[in-house]
């Protein structure tokens, strides 16, 4: 049964598209979701359009084109900006992870930089290997899956998750008109 689990969260892992450091818990709730309404519309970078839409409850509906995967070339997700402190994280899910997957939270820093946007994933080998001693987790093909709670999760991001050793390398979005 173990296995099954393990398989469902991998495949999981993989409908969020990217992300190193996938959780089970996502970070927003009621008190920390903000919606920015400067992050609406369409994003490019060399490797990829995304169309920024607001969903329901102060999220916003998401559809990322990968230029370069013909396998899976567009896809769909949910996302919430969520307030740490006063820095600021996309909170994003797969908004369509299918009947055999567990719906996974991949998270984002996003700041507004004079030519667009610039967002990194949240996941660098470094934090990765602060969030296996830290966090309740399992690994899955060397990567740590975080099942903590919410709130620790959200503590645990506002210690390490901003420290430019947290990051990804930076995609820099430029909004299409």
């Amino acid at each position: 049964m173990r296995t099954s689990w393990i398989t469902l969260v991998f495949a999981a892992i993989l409908l969020t598209g990217c992300g190193d450091l996938p959780s089970l818990e996502g970070l927003a709730n009621k008190e920390n979701t903000v919606f920015d309404p400067a992050l609406l519309g369409t994003w490019s970078t060399a490797e990829s359009v995304i169309v920024v839409k607001a969903g329901d409850d102060q999220s916003y509906r998401i559809h990322w084109l990968d230029l370069d995967d013909d396998a899976t070339p567009v896809l769909q997700m949910e996302a919430r900006l969520v307030k740490l402190g006063e820095q600021r994280i996309l909170d994003l899910s797969s908004s369509n992870p299918g009947a055999f997957a567990i719906p996974c939270h991949v998270f984002l820093r996003i700041r507004p930089v004079k030519e667009g946007l610039k967002v990194q994933f949240v996941d660098s080998l470094w934090i990765r290997e602060k969030a296996k001693t830290t966090l309740t987790n399992f690994v899955w093909e060397k990567h740590p899956v975080l099942t903590a709670p919410s709130a620790q999760i959200a503590t645990f991001l506002q210690k390490f998750g901003f420290d430019e050793q947290a990051l990804d390398e930076p995609m820099l979005f430029r909004r299409l008109r």
